[in-house]
């Protein structure tokens, strides 16, 4: 217990987060997830997606084989995992309009430069399956295309606005403070949506917003975050933490079950069987991985190759119609061998990909970061000057509980108010004989000098 009565007390284990969100380790392990995640999505478009079902939307020449690549469609399952994790920990201490900023950044200058350069191939490239009109490529630079009713240029972009919705609740919670205990709140809340939705659908205006089918591997990753060893959530108290771990083992339970049912809707999309046990084991290891790097475990190497880790969003964005239009290519009109088109593809989406990040994403986040960084320095520098009942409230409940004691000589100095409240000042000392002013006086007096220096 501190000494002086008007001492500030400390904050309770968890009720906040620290003030910069920069401090955490990068984990490569993460990034060896997501390149696996990214591999194992081209290898469901390219060889499975591109040949099976009543419209085949490319000719690969591995139509005989394409069945054992149909559970790469998971991948994007596990991009949703690590996009809790990762972005829980990036807004972490950071104001809404930073966090926002810096999402936009990231994803956007990348993804119009992918949206225009796909919609330019597929255009210039013989065929006409996946053609563009120009109004539909202004409407995808929105990422929220499906929103208006016009068809995305690349159908991997109905993945985006899933990450949208996610991005602007985690904003909301940004603008009313993060802490651990409205973290588990929210969650649980958006959980609990996810659950509503499966027996009573609400509507399409609000599943876009609260996007209930994919909520449980977001909730999945937010927990898992919460319970890193390095994480925000260092500080939680027992009870916070066994809330953490319920929370997070509810969401991939929940997430298992909704993954096995979506199994089903495909095996009679596709007619192709999809095993739920496989869809469960693939991801019940997801979240396994999760546990261990969550406690600390690393993966010998795994930074030596955690650099492709960054080809992922650019690859994810180009590989689908530009690799539909040149496996076809290569295969129809070309007539080459199957392998040698496969490699050649996918050598040239990958250079594609590396492009767009060295000269596109790379330098586009680095700039913006950088306007982030003097925004929130300059926020640090001109703090918001707290409003009048704030100022009232603190400055009564800085008043000591009991009056001096009066003795008839010289009142002695008032201890001064909260140095939190800017312009107070201590109270003066009165005449000789004075009689001690009574605690409301001093909270009234306090307040009233608090006030009028801060206007």
């Amino acid at each position: 217990m501190s000494s002086t009565p008007l001492a500030e007390s400390r904050p309770r284990p968890g009720t906040t987060f620290p003030s910069a969100a920069g401090r955490f380790r990068r984990c490569s392990e993460l990034d060896v997830l997501r390149l696996l995640a990214a591999l194992s999505v081209v290898g469901f478009h390219w060889l499975f997606r591109s040949a099976t079902g009543s419209d085949p939307l490319a000719t690969t020449g591995f139509e005989g084989v394409a069945e054992y690549f149909r559970y790469g469609y998971l991948g994007v399952d596990v991009f949703f995992v690590i996009s809790g994790f990762v972005i829980l920990r990036s807004a972490w201490g950071r104001s809404p309009g930073v966090f926002l900023l810096n999402r936009a950044g990231r994803l956007y200058p990348a993804f119009w430069a992918a949206c225009t350069l796909t919609a330019l191939a597929v255009t210039v490239l013989p065929g006409d399956r996946h053609a563009v009109t120009f109004g539909q490529w202004a409407a995808n630079l929105t990422m929220g295309s499906e929103a208006f009713g016009v068809t995305y240029v690349d159908g991997v972009y109905w993945t985006l606005l899933v990450e949208l919705a996610f991005y602007g609740l985690v904003a909301i919670g940004a603008a009313f403070g993060l802490t651990a205990n409205r973290v588990l709140a929210g969650a649980g809340i958006w959980l609990a949506i996810s659950v509503a939705h499966h027996y009573a659908p609400m509507s399409t205006g609000w599943g876009r917003l609260f996007v209930p089918e994919w909520a449980p591997y977001f909730v999945a990753g937010v927990g898992f975050a919460l319970l890193a060893t390095d994480g925000p959530g260092t500080d939680l108290s027992r009870r916070q933490r066994w809330a953490a771990v319920v929370l997070t083992v509810l969401s991939c339970v929940w997430a298992v079950r909704l993954g096995v049912s979506f199994a089903g809707s495909l095996t009679a999309k596709y007619d192709v069987e999809f095993s739920g046990v496989v869809v469960a084991s693939v991801l019940l290891a997801t979240f396994a991985v999760f546990v261990l790097l969550v406690n600390g475990v690393t993966v010998p190497g795994a930074a030596r190759v955690a650099f492709l880790g960054a080809l992922t969003y650019p690859l994810y964005l180009v590989h689908e119609n530009i690799g539909y239009s040149l496996l076809t290519l290569g295969n129809e009109r070309l007539g080459l061998n199957r392998w040698v088109v496969l490699v050649i593809v996918a050598a040239l989406v990958v250079a594609l990909a590396s492009a767009l990040h060295r000269f596109v994403e790379d330098p586009a986040g680095r700039r913006v970061s950088g306007w982030t960084k003097r925004l929130a320095k300059r926020r640090r520098q001109h703090t918001r000057r707290p409003s009048l009942p704030d100022l009232w409230r603190r400055t009564w409940r800085a008043v000591p509980t009991a009056a001096p004691r009066r003795t008839g000589h010289t009142l002695p100095a008032v201890a001064p108010v909260s140095p939190a409240l800017p312009g107070s000042a201590a109270l003066r000392p009165g005449p000789e004989g004075a009689a001690a002013p009574e605690p409301r006086e001093l909270a009234a007096y306090a307040g009233f000098t608090a006030v009028s220096r801060t206007l």
